[in-house]
Parts: C-alpha cells; sequence; structure tokens
C-alpha cells in the first residue's frame, strides 16, 4: 500500500513507507495478508506510538519511537558501501529494475541491458558465488510470492566494480525520482542494483 500520496504515484514512495513505519509501527503479515489490490494503510497506531521524524541532508532520518529508530540511504552506485552494509547491518532495501524479472526460473540473472528503468523495490538478503557457474551474484528477496524464482528470491549477477555495468534510467520518475528532478540518472550494477538503497535502523530490544 501506499501511505502517502504525491502528484505522481511514486514519487517519494520508499520514502513515505519508511516514515509510516516509524511513525506507526509495522503490522505482522497475518494482520494483514496480502492481497493483489490498492489498499489503505491504517494510522490508528498512530495515538499510540507518538513519532517525531527527523531529517537532515545526508539522506538520513531519526524516528523517536522504540522499534525502528530510522534509515540511511547508501552512496549511490557504490559497490562496497552497499557490500559493507549488507554484511556488518543486515538486510538492504533497494530499488531495481524488475521489468525483465517475470519469467525468471532460477539461476544467477543476468538479463538487465545497462540502460534499465528502476520501477521495484527489493531485499538485498545475501550474496556468493555458484558453485557451478562460478557467477558471483547479490541474493535478494521478492515481494512475489515463494512460488515465483527460487522460493521468492532472484540470484542477480554482481558486478565486483561501481562502473562495469552502468547506463541511463530515463525514467526516474517511475523509481525514485520526483517532479522536478533530473529527467535521466546514471545506474548502475545489473538491473541497476547499486542506484538507490537504504539501510533501516533498529533500536535493541529491551533487556
Amino acid at each position: 500500500s501506499r501511505p502517502l500520496s504525491w502528484s505522481r504515484p511514486s514519487c517519494r514512495e520508499k520514502r513515505a513507507g519508511r516514515s509510516y513505519v516509524m511513525k506507526h509501527g509495522r503490522a505482522e503479515e497475518y494482520q494483514v495478508p496480502y492481497a493483489s489490490v490498492d489498499g489503505h494503510c491504517s494510522t490508528a497506531r498512530g495515538a499510540q506510538q507518538a513519532t517525531m521524524v527527523l531529517a537532515n541532508s545526508s539522506g538520513a532520518s531519526v524516528a523517536l519511537t522504540p522499534g525502528m529508530r530510522g534509515w540511511e540511504r547508501l552512496p549511490e552506485n557504490r559497490y562496497l558501501p552497499l557490500l559493507h552494509a549488507l554484511v556488518e547491518r543486515g538486510p538492504v532495501a533497494a530499488s531495481v529494475a524488475a521489468r525483465s524479472w517475470v519469467t525468471y526460473g532460477g539461476g544467477v540473472f543476468d538479463g538487465c541491458s545497462r540502460d534499465a528503468v528502476i520501477d521495484h523495490a527489493v531485499v538485498l538478503v545475501g550474496y556468493g558465488e555458484d558453485p557451478r557457474t562460478k557467477d558471483a551474484f547479490f541474493l535478494l528477496l521478492n515481494s512475489w510470492g515463494p512460488g515465483w524464482g527460487e522460493a521468492g528470491r532472484i540470484r542477480l549477477l554482481r558486478h565486483a566494480n561501481d562502473t562495469a555495468w552502468c547506463g541511463t534510467d530515463d525514467q526516474p520518475e517511475l523509481g525514485t525520482g520526483c517532479r522536478g528532478g533530473p529527467e535521466n540518472v546514471t545506474v548502475c550494477g545489473m538491473c541497476g542494483i547499486l542506484y538507490d538503497s537504504v539501510v533501516p535502523h533498529f533500536s535493541a530490544p529491551p533487556a
């Protein structure tokens, strides 16, 4: 669901989602089962979890409430910061070009051209190397259900270099771009995986 709305449907959508979680908390799947329809996010918990969200120019945000404490946007099109965040902090929210993923059934995917339109969000949960092909990959958890890909996941070809696979996204408004922003942006990595990634920050559980 999209908790907030702008003049372009996906403009700032991810930031809206992060802010919503910090303000209202996150429901479990059993509480809000997935349905392939547009819906509305409840704000009923807002009165119980009063939250102040602070943003700064570094692209980070802080929430004064238990649970999710804030988020940090990683440097654009940089391989090592993304890998370090994954290893040191855990899963990373990543933006990708997923138009060509519909028929993916397994293996290390390398089907995106250098020019890629970012239009989807996934969770980066791991990385590795295929034992047979020796292809390096990122392991991504998708939202299309366990019947898709490899039990709901996709292995995306991983280039260990910032500029090994770069091109142009000429429709950034379909991803994280906003009205008034650049008409095109440089995206790197297979399916633009290096372009826009976010690390959430959580408070430690009570002792």
